[in-house]
């Protein structure tokens, strides 16, 4: 099929205004997509601008807070030294203070979990932790709350270590030759102090009529411990230190006195091994 010259002129002008529409179309398109471009763009300016603020906000922020910190650190430091100056010492005082405390405290706890005849053998212990803990005490690190809390705990432990404490026994003891009863006290095994002779003397008076004079192959009843509430006088004791011990009141030594009048004849004057009662009321 052949085209005529006016059919050729049709196709021609019908490409034509097709090609523009499509132009017309693309140059749309454009125009849309940059539009789009100078939205998105002015919200990433507002957003970049919004956060330069927020950031300059913050450092502000963070600089008053730094100041303040300054400032708190300064009353901190200050006050520490008011602290060290009120209980006559230093953080390395403090710091020796509470660590003895917690050696106390494991020490304590560490007699809780032995055995019956563990414990008794170890009964001494206890009393050295009392000496140790009025040390403690008399220092005025005491006065911190936090000491307080320390040596509450501490003597709390003490009042459980003692509740469990075996008390008085008797150990048999065989009479060698050459023995006195000053030197069976003496002995390392017994009490390791000549002056407590007369303790066995007093559980074995039955038999031994003149602490003087004991035989080979006597069998003696050495006492170790004492009742409860009750107190072995040691070298050196006296009611007042005794009452300090006991009821951390010195001034209660009359209370002793009056528990023990029988033994007890001269309130200045009591003797190494004597068991004297300690009346809680």
């Amino acid at each position: 099929m052949k085209f005529s010259k006016l059919s050729w002129i049709f196709v021609v002008c019908a490409g034509a205004v097709l090609f523009g529409m499509i132009a017309v179309g693309n140059a749309r398109a454009q125009e849309m997509t940059y539009k789009e471009y100078e939205m998105k763009l002015a919200g990433y300016e507002k957003r970049t601008a919004d956060t330069k603020k927020a950031i300059a906000e913050c450092s502000q922020t963070n600089d008053q807070l730094s100041q303040e910190i300054s400032s708190l650190n300064a009353q901190i430091a200050s006050t520490r030294e008011d602290l060290y100056t009120l209980v006559g010492s230093d953080e390395q005082g403090i710091t020796e203070f509470f660590d003895e405390s917690e050696q106390i405290e494991a020490q304590l706890m560490g007699l809780m979990s032995l055995s019956e005849d563990a414990l008794f053998a170890r009964r001494r212990e206890v009393q050295d932790i009392e000496e140790v803990l009025e040390g403690l005490k008399a220092q005025k690190i005491a006065l911190l709350p936090d000491a307080q809390d320390k040596i509450k705990n501490i003597e709390q432990l003490i009042e459980k270590v003692r509740a469990i404490l075996p008390v008085k026994r008797l150990v048999k003891y065989t009479v060698l030759r050459g023995d006195s009863l000053w030197r069976i006290a003496k002995k390392r095994d017994i009490y390791d102090n000549p002056y407590m002779w007369p303790r066995i003397y007093v559980e074995n008076r039955s038999r031994i009529k003149d602490p003087d004079l004991i035989y080979p192959n006597w069998i003696l009843n050495v006492p170790f411990g004492v009742d409860l509430n009750q107190h072995l006088v040691i070298q050196g004791q006296h009611l007042s230190s005794i009452a300090t011990m006991v009821f951390r009141d010195a001034s209660k030594w009359h209370k002793i006195y009056q528990a023990n009048k029988s033994q007890i004849l001269d309130p200045n004057l009591i003797f190494p091994a004597q068991v004297l009662d300690t009346p809680i009321n």
